[in-house]
């Protein structure tokens, strides 16, 4: 039986078909977990509490909006791992570096998922990035040699390097708060 069908008897009082979701999506959605979190306790502990929201909303969620419910359910448990670390204070989160071992460890709506919220981070990441770091990184993005940017930008290839290197890690902290982390603030 399909996510849908399992919704609709769950919203028309079938209490028990819930079971299914849990069995069906317990384990990865643990394993997502624990990759934010890092703490096994702490994954089981944010499980339950996913499975206890998705169950109170569930009401709510229409399977004709075009989400499907596995997305859904990664969102809730991004949303709540977020949440749970910064209420702990923890800057632990998806290194950027890690970001793809997630994408791995994946399957289906949970990697699209991934891929989305990556694409997403990277925008808003990009956006934020002051110039004249934004123009050097998106003209490497597409490709763009030093060289190329050094004579386009009217600067050396000395000063393309070096804003590069400071846009990398203004990228990297920059992703790392997109996806949950606590940073402090560094000016570049």
């Amino acid at each position: 039986m399909n996510d849908n069908a399992i919704i609709r008897l769950i919203q028309n009082g079938d209490v028990d078909a819930f079971a299914q979701l849990v069995q069906k999506y317990h384990k990865n959605l643990l394993t997502f977990i624990y990759r934010f979190v890092r703490d096994p306790h702490l994954s089981e502990d944010i499980g339950q509490e996913v499975f206890l929201d998705v169950y109170k909303s569930l009401s709510k969620f229409d399977p004709e909006m075009g989400t499907p419910f596995s997305a859904w359910i990664y969102i809730c448990a991004r949303n709540r791992c977020i949440s749970e670390l910064r209420k702990r204070g923890r800057s632990e989160s998806v290194p950027l570096e890690d970001y793809h071992l997630i994408t791995g460890a994946a399957d289906g709506a949970e990697e699209t998922l991934i891929r989305h919220e990556g694409r997403l981070a990277l925008a808003a990441s990009l956006e934020q990035l002051p110039e004249p770091f934004r123009t050097s990184m998106l003209k490497s993005l597409k490709g763009a040699s030093l060289a190329e940017i050094a004579c386009q930008c009217g600067i050396s290839q000395a000063t393309v390097k070096s804003r590069l290197f400071r846009a990398k890690e203004k990228m990297k902290q920059l992703m790392k708060e997109y996806v949950g982390g606590v940073v402090h603030e560094r000016r570049i």
